[in-house]
């Protein structure tokens, strides 16, 4: 091995590697030029690492001469080094390969950042999200008083489509001569508590009516996530943790998998096993948060925003369809659709599913989405009959 080892770790050799592998001329390989700024990081990276793994290899694995410490100990130290790296090496590797931790956790940076009062939202001017960071029309002040002004909240169900769910309602409404603008505040994993917040950014703009679309992300995602009413998916891991623990999920593939797996690392796996002992008493508290934060909203909003066309703010909460699959997803979404039963301020669209294709418990296909709109334009149509005036 020593060898093999003391024959290619040379100095001419690390300049060749480094003159052939950089962001300068790899982008000559590059089918559509520039590198994209992932791209770039990672070959930093990994010219940073072939700098620390040859100068360690060289200087300290392959020098017999350290005489100020004994023999053993330092073929000891240097056993444990090299299989250091080694193990070093394996996770980067396996980071190549997109392996570690889920990447709802931390590495939607791409298109969602930090903000207050919602704690995330979607990043301003990129892809196809405007200067607020939302995808469709841009908030306007100055709109014409005919025309129907919709804020329309919700979490991925609502930002994602091609077009999305409120862009197509709008087209529905306008295609029963309704002049309208949605506005779509949705944002990918985000609750109805942060909804409210949201909104609360852009009170000063008038709306006719407001849509809450949702269910999913106040009930099922705290099994999935944050096992905590009301807080953000994301909260624990991002604020609850150590900093050190976070360093190690964030860039250790290894440890990554392994919280995937059991929730050790992080220690959510002590707040799951709660919900195990206490499902029903926990399960009650999340349905009753969802119902709570649905009448705090109507009554936030209700009396304070400005309408554009209707004489008063008019709430719709929407309870989505959802396809729970495990026994206590079943258990929960059962309570959910129970709470919105009887109550007339809510449309319930979770009997609906059956008609619904589904890529998990949540997210629909685009044909899917079609009929969601459809349905929503039909139950619209009827209330803005009878109560915009």
């Amino acid at each position: 091995m020593k060898i093999l080892l003391l024959k290619f770790f040379k100095y001419p050799l690390l300049i060749l590697s480094l003159i052939i592998f950089n962001e300068f001329t790899l982008v000559f390989f590059d089918k559509t030029p520039p590198l994209s700024n992932d791209a770039v990081v990672s070959i930093r990276k990994i010219n940073f690492f072939m700098l620390i793994f040859f100068f360690y290899i060289k200087i300290f694995y392959l020098n017999n001469n350290f005489n100020f410490m004994s023999r053993k100990l330092f073929k000891i130290l240097k056993n444990i080094s090299f299989l250091f790296f080694l193990l070093l090496s394996f996770d980067i590797f396996l980071k190549f390969f997109c392996l570690g931790i889920n990447k709802h956790w931390y590495d939607e940076e791409n298109i969602r950042f930090n903000t207050p009062y919602d704690m995330f939202s979607n990043k301003p001017n990129i892809l196809d999200h405007n200067e607020f960071g939302f995808r469709g029309p841009s908030l306007n002040e100055k709109i014409d008083k005919n025309t129907l002004s919709i804020a329309f909240l919700g979490g991925s169900t609502g930002y994602t489509g091609t077009p999305p769910i409120p862009e197509m309602l709008s087209e529905y409404l306008t295609n029963n001569d309704i002049k309208n603008i949605v506005y779509n505040f949705s944002v990918n994993s985000s609750n109805h508590n942060q909804h409210i917040h949201r909104l609360v950014k852009y009170i000063n703009y008038n709306y006719d009516i407001i849509i809450f679309y949702g269910g999913n992300n106040e009930s099922i995602q705290y099994l999935q996530f944050e096992t905590r009413s009301s807080y953000p998916y994301n909260y624990f891991m991002k604020n609850d943790l150590p900093i050190f623990k976070i360093f190690l999920l964030k860039y250790s593939s290894i440890f990554g998998i392994i919280e995937n797996q059991t929730g050790l690392i992080s220690g959510i796996n002590f707040s799951r096993k709660n919900i195990d002992k206490n499902f029903n008493i926990w399960s009650d508290e999340i349905v009753n948060n969802y119902v709570s934060t649905i009448k705090k909203a109507k009554l936030l909003f209700g009396k304070n925003l400005k309408t554009n066309k209707c004489k008063n703010v008019i709430f719709i909460p929407i309870l989505q369809p959802v396809n729970p699959r495990s026994d206590k997803e079943v258990q929960l979404w059962n309570k959910m659709k129970k709470s919105v039963k009887d109550d007339i301020d809510f449309i319930d669209y979770s009997i609906n599913f059956k008609n619904i294709n589904f890529f998990d418990n949540v997210h629909v296909d685009q044909s899917s989405r079609v009929k969601i709109a459809k349905m929503m334009n039909a139950d619209l149509l009827k209330i803005i009959k009878e109560k915009c005036n």
